[in-house]
């Protein structure tokens, strides 16, 4: 939900001039936008980039020539998708955009997803007035990776370790190179057995706890124990105790998959935070949260 914006800023990467910032609520980070001349409601996320995902109802609106292409893998899954190009228009500031569906549901309560590099604003704000009084402040410098979108280098807790963020996400998670790589650092151990877990677009993917004897802290929020995608981007990393992990055995039949060592930070731990901003020119993430201590 937009409740504030103004004044001039710096120019983008295309040499136009931004509006200084927009402030969302972070329970409802919803933007109105134009699309093809038509009004659209989407919600802002960290985990959106180059492109606006729009939900089936919403692309059937658009009145543009689709064709297929841009495909989604979600861990082993591969959704299918159609693509168009057409003009975006918010507050008044126009450009030229990608639109993509996959015949999937990309936002509840809204006509779909946009990430904030596509937005005309230097600073994007998502507040929160319900998240306990903050403890400090913490700033990311933020990376785009054109294949898998927004991160934050994070070499302290292994090579390679990125971390992304994602307030449409419930439940923090890591790959099974990130769990590999962490249990190896911070002792740890399966604690649970396999359960789905929502992923995006409607489709989940196993994942088992492992807790830690020395929980790390990951942008300043401890994690005891982490949900970790058994059969997604494990490469050569090995898990504990994997041979006794279904998810795993299975995966060792199908195409061998790279690691990919990436931790998302869910709304579990985002909640916490009173406001969280994403400056465009120089990427950062800037975390003002109730953190875990030392």
């Amino acid at each position: 939900m937009l409740l504030a914006a103004a004044h001039a800023a710096p120019s983008d990467a295309r040499g136009k001039p931004m509006i200084d910032q927009i402030i969302l609520d972070a329970a409802d980070p919803v933007i109105d936008a134009e699309l093809a001349g038509q009004p659209f409601r989407l919600r802002v996320d960290l985990d959106q980039w180059d492109s606006i995902e729009l939900n089936p109802d919403a692309a059937a609106r658009l009145p543009v020539a689709w064709s297929a292409g841009r495909h989604i893998s979600v861990g082993r899954v591969t959704l299918w998708g159609s693509i168009a190009d057409t003009r975006l228009v918010i507050a008044g500031v126009k450009r030229p955009v990608l639109v993509a569906e996959h015949r999937r549901i990309a936002a509840e309560g809204a006509d779909g997803t946009i990430g904030p590099d596509l937005l005309p604003y230097a600073t994007i704000l998502w507040r929160s007035a319900t998240a306990p009084a903050d403890t400090g402040t913490i700033v990311l410098p933020i990376t785009l990776n054109e294949r898998t979108g927004l991160f934050a280098p994070a070499p302290a807790l292994g090579p390679d370790m990125t971390l992304r963020f994602s307030l449409g996400t419930a439940r923090s998670s890591g790959t099974a190179a990130a769990g590999a790589i962490l249990a190896q650092r911070y002792d740890g151990h399966f604690a649970g057995v396999s359960r789905p877990l929502p992923i995006m677009l409607g489709v989940s993917r196993p994942a088992r706890p492992i807790a830690f004897g020395r929980p790390p802290l990951m942008a300043g929020f401890r994690f005891p124990e982490l949900l970790v995608r058994t059969a997604d981007f494990r490469g050569d990393n090995a898990l504990p105790d994997e041979s006794l992990e279904a998810d795993i055995v299975v995966a060792r039949r199908e195409r061998p998959q790279g690691a990919e060592p990436w931790v998302t930070i869910g709304r579990d731990r985002l909640s916490r935070c009173a406001e969280i901003a994403y400056s465009a020119r120089p990427r950062t993430l800037t975390l003002r949260c109730a953190f875990d201590h030392e």
